[in-house]
């Protein structure tokens, strides 16, 4: 089972070669060529040896030309080499390409729950450095296997031609080199991949102190930060060496084994210089020659070895993202979205994430065609989940939801967020400009639709107070903004887009009283007309929606308008009253 999971692995990687057969092909073609003029090069050298030392040097006319034969040999095979390369790194760069093309799609398309279970630095890690060394392996593996297998049938040719006593002593020490090659495959595989998933436990650790760096300094965690900085380190380094010193017992004791071989082809070749007429020097010169050649590929192969153990090890973790199961897809007999009736129907729901309690359990509730929902309550009481439901990143558990009678998982999933407008509590810039970050609500917006955007999201004034204004790069995450601009400005994207549907979760929570009187007016020309559900817990942001749900653990507490529900004096006027009496501290 696991062999075949280990093939599997090898078997899917080299796919990738063929995508570029032409490449493939050449560089292999050209490789065997200079295998030819390799193992050609000890038989012409003896040739020449044999005449020098039968006729003499004489006027050095053969030395001569034999000397330049051979030369032109070396220099054709190097030609072929430089050749050889260009070819292979074009190949190697094209199959990097695919591989992280293909996994970068598949993120894309992976739901919220693959992330929610990994480090980002983990990931990232497999898509830039295990690539990389299973490309090495493959590819070099495949590339450099070859050679040293066709290196190895026409060196073994031509020993077994000259001289087949001596051929046979070059193959005693091959079952001892093998057994040691399967002994260390064995253990290294297991080696390299707790290597490559300590890294990226090391990559995720380096880019979570990126992005909390500002919390790192705020809370003086640097050293806390560097201890666990360097235990992760350490424990890299452990695994590294132990892994490493796993060659460093294989590549000399192989090495070792095959100078033994070539001890007993010097012996040998002396005893039989001095009693087999028929053997000649130059044989004997061809035949450590050859000797050498042989032991080189089979040296070559043990590190090939350790190449694409490595490699399998790096292959498991590329394809455990790229077989990731898609859990939310589109139905197979989709439905448009409808046109008309956005009314949107939540019947029985129930969710829970991985390994937790349910976070919603039998939720029904609707929210009219053009009606604005507020949803309030304490914390974890499954506001932010409703919103996510609804917008599909996870599956439910039970029941159903529906758009104007539609339910939305039969409406394509880019054709449903495509008509649903957001603003989280957690804006995302991405770093580029201003100006770019809201087109990507439209792309076709004119300039005169941005402003109007800005304008409604007042934010038209600190974008036109930016150096270059719209065309400002507002960094990583919009870092060169603060969370009331960054806010501003997904109001604005949202503005934008003009969906039909519109989530505001806590729209308003990272901006400052005048800011937020002013966004409340522009959120009441936003939702007009439009299916709103709001996720807060300010009063001014839910107080004039036409419904209130008040969720606790999960479920529909109280229902209704802002005035019915504080006539109830119940969970949500109990709610208003400790959010009046924290305003009046």
């Amino acid at each position: 089972m696991c062999q075949t999971k280990k093939n599997k692995v090898i078997s899917r990687v080299s796919s990738y070669l063929f995508f570029h057969k032409a490449l493939f092909v050449t560089t292999l073609l050209i490789a065997c060529t200079m295998t030819v003029l390799s193992v050609l090069a000890p038989s012409v050298i003896q040739q020449v040896l044999d005449k020098v030392l039968l006729n003499g040097i004489g006027d050095g006319e053969i030395l001569i030309q034999g000397i330049l034969f051979i030369a032109a040999i070396f220099f054709f095979k190097e030609l072929l080499n430089c050749l050889r390369i260009r070819i292979n790194n074009k190949l190697e760069q094209k199959v990097i390409f695919r591989l992280r093309q293909d996994l970068h799609n598949k993120l894309l398309h992976l739901p919220i729950n693959f992330y929610d279970r990994r480090k980002s630095g983990d990931i990232s890690s497999r898509v830039i450095e295990d690539v990389q060394s299973v490309e090495r392996a493959i590819l070099d593996g495949t590339e450099q296997g070859v050679v040293a297998v066709l290196t190895l049938v026409g060196v073994s040719i031509m020993m077994f031609w000259q001289e087949p006593r001596l051929a046979a002593l070059v193959f005693l020490p091959l079952p001892i080199l093998s057994w040691m090659a399967i002994q260390y495959a064995r253990i290294s595989k297991k080696n390299w991949r707790a290597v490559r998933d300590k890294s990226g436990e090391l990559n995720s650790l380096l880019v979570e102190d990126i992005q909390g760096n500002r919390l790192i300094h705020s809370f003086g965690l640097m050293e806390r930060e560097k201890n666990r900085f360097t235990k992760i380190a350490k424990s890299l380094e452990s695994l590294s060496l132990k892994a490493m010193y796993r060659w460093s017992i294989q590549g000399p004791g192989a090495s070792f084994t095959s100078s033994l071989g070539i001890l007993g082809v010097v012996g040998m070749g002396a005893y039989l210089l001095e009693s087999d007429p028929n053997f000649t020097t130059g044989q004997f010169f061809a035949f450590l020659l050859y000797t050498n050649m042989f032991y080189e590929p089979i040296r070559q192969l043990v590190g090939i070895n350790n190449l694409v153990a490595a490699g399998k090890a790096s292959g498991e973790r590329v394809f455990e993202v790229l077989d990731a199961p898609i859990e939310i897809k589109d139905s197979l007999h989709p439905s448009l979205f409808p046109l008309e009736n956005h009314t949107i129907n939540f019947s029985q729901v129930s969710f829970s994430y991985a390994q937790r309690s349910p976070v919603v359990e039998g939720l029904s509730f609707s929210l009219p065609h053009g009606s604005t929902t507020a949803l309030v309550g304490p914390t974890g009481a499954g506001k932010s989940t409703v919103a996510n439901l609804l917008l599909r990143y996870y599956n439910l558990d039970n029941g159903s939801i529906s758009i104007g009678g539609i339910p939305i998982d039969h409406i394509p999933l880019n054709t449903l967020r495509a008509n649903i407008g957001l603003v989280s509590q957690d804006p995302f810039l991405f770093d580029t400009t201003v100006r770019e970050n809201l087109l990507l609500a439209d792309e076709g917006a004119t300039e005169e639709d941005i402003i109007s955007a800005l304008q409604s999201a007042h934010a038209r004034d600190f974008v036109e107070g930016l150096p270059d204004g719209l065309d400002t790069h507002i960094g990583e995450r919009g870092v060169r903004l603060s969370m009331g601009e960054k806010q501003r400005l997904t109001l604005a994207r949202a503005m934008l887009k003009s969906s039909p549907i519109l989530i505001l979760d806590e729209a308003t929570a990272s901006v400052d009283v005048e800011t937020e009187r002013k966004i409340q007016q522009a959120l009441q020309h936003l939702i007009k007309d439009r299916t709103t559900l709001i996720i807060a817990h300010r009063l001014s942001t839910i107080r004039e929606a036409d419904t209130i749900i008040f969720l606790e653990n999960g479920k529909i507490i109280e229902q209704g308008s802002h005035q019915k529900l504080i006539g109830q004096q119940g969970a949500y006027a109990n709610f208003c009253q400790l959010q009046e009496n924290i305003a009046t501290v």
